[in-house]
């Protein structure tokens, strides 16, 4: 049983891989199909979405391609990856509400079995109050140090916050099952629950850092294998310590917090709370705020271009999981591996 946990273990990062270097590959047609779509729709009168999607193609840059190429990707490649895990075949009957997870997820001799939450909207609800007026705090405290500037004095938070709001939790609730849900399942099965936690804290945090800083670009987007040079690129950056500090960290402890949320509790509901509460901040402070930083300065280790990135963020996810252990009692303590 030990072998086959190890060997859907590996499977997960192979997925992972696959669908960076499928992203990469084909990145150079999505930016080819965007700009083209939005050269169409400057001359010729298209429907409402493709309106929509030809305007933001229109100004997006090839890293905004090389993302969405990549997660086209993943969900092309889900499929496969999930009949390779022998996902859906209910071997043992375990499920989570109306989501039918692999057998990694399940557990059928050791890990953690998800289970219905009696407590779980409380959590959700906790999770995501708890860390929205955290990171709000932190950000009215940056606003007012000057370190983030609003974008527009009279910018109204009418029609962005319900946007913003839908956004997260569809994201959080996504990747929660995804990365709590499967691929910590799995990882919970193979190892002990502390080594587990890591490398779902890893894992996060190395598909999450995919996403390139501003200063991160190629000469040629049209060029065969642009997408391989921006990944490259992306990789380099860590090779500065002021990069990890900035970046690395904060991620690795966002992962850490939530696959905790995900063990103690034994539910995605805390870490889908928590999640969303994170996305949502994020997402208003990029809309209305710009940073007055440089990502050249030392002031960009302390807080980066986001609530994301820097020393201030990694201080507010470490309240987060303290707030995350609080949160939890005994009665939500997890079930004894067998």
């Amino acid at each position: 049983m030990r072998n086959e946990a190890l060997g859907d273990v590996a499977k997960v990062w192979l997925y992972a891989a696959a669908s960076v270097l499928l992203g990469a590959w084909v990145s150079p047609l999505f930016y080819n199909a965007g700009k083209a779509l939005a050269e169409v729709s400057a001359v010729k009168e298209t429907n409402g979405p493709l309106v929509w999607l030809a305007g933001h193609c229109r100004t997006a840059d090839f890293p905004e391609f090389f993302e969405v190429a990549i997660v086209v990707s993943a969900i092309a490649l889900f499929l496969p990856f999930m009949e390779w895990l022998h996902g859906g075949r209910n071997t043992d009957g375990g499920k989570v509400g109306t989501l039918r997870l692999p057998e990694g997820a399940r557990a059928r001799s050791g890990g953690q079995r998800l289970r219905k939450n009696p407590r779980g909207l409380f959590h959700l609800a906790t999770g995501f109050i708890g860390v929205t007026l955290l990171f709000s705090s932190l950000a009215a405290v940056l606003l007012l140090a000057g370190i983030f500037e609003w974008k527009n004095a009279g910018v109204s938070l009418r029609w962005i916050v319900p946007k913003v709001l839908m956004v997260s939790v569809i994201l959080a609730v996504v990747q929660e099952i995804l990365f709590r849900g499967i691929a910590m399942g799995i990882f919970l099965r193979a190892m002990r629950p502390a080594a587990a936690l890591g490398v779902s804290a890893v894992l996060f945090a190395l598909v999450h850092l995919l996403h390139p800083t501003p200063q991160v670009n190629v000469l040629d987007p049209e060029a065969s294998g642009v997408g391989f040079e921006l990944l490259r690129k992306i990789a380099a950056q860590f090779s500065e310590s002021r990069v990890v500090l900035g970046t690395l960290a904060p991620m690795l402890a966002l992962g850490g917090v939530l696959a905790y949320a995900r063990w103690k509790t034994a539910s995605l509901c805390l870490p889908i709370g928590l999640h969303a509460g994170w996305i949502f901040v994020n997402g208003l402070l990029a809309s209305v705020t710009v940073t007055s930083g440089r990502q050249d300065s030392m002031l960009w280790v302390l807080a980066g271009t986001t609530l994301q990135q820097g020393l201030v963020p990694l201080f507010g996810i470490l309240i987060a999981g303290g707030l995350a252990v609080r949160f939890t009692s005994s009665a939500d303590a997890p079930e004894t591996p067998a």
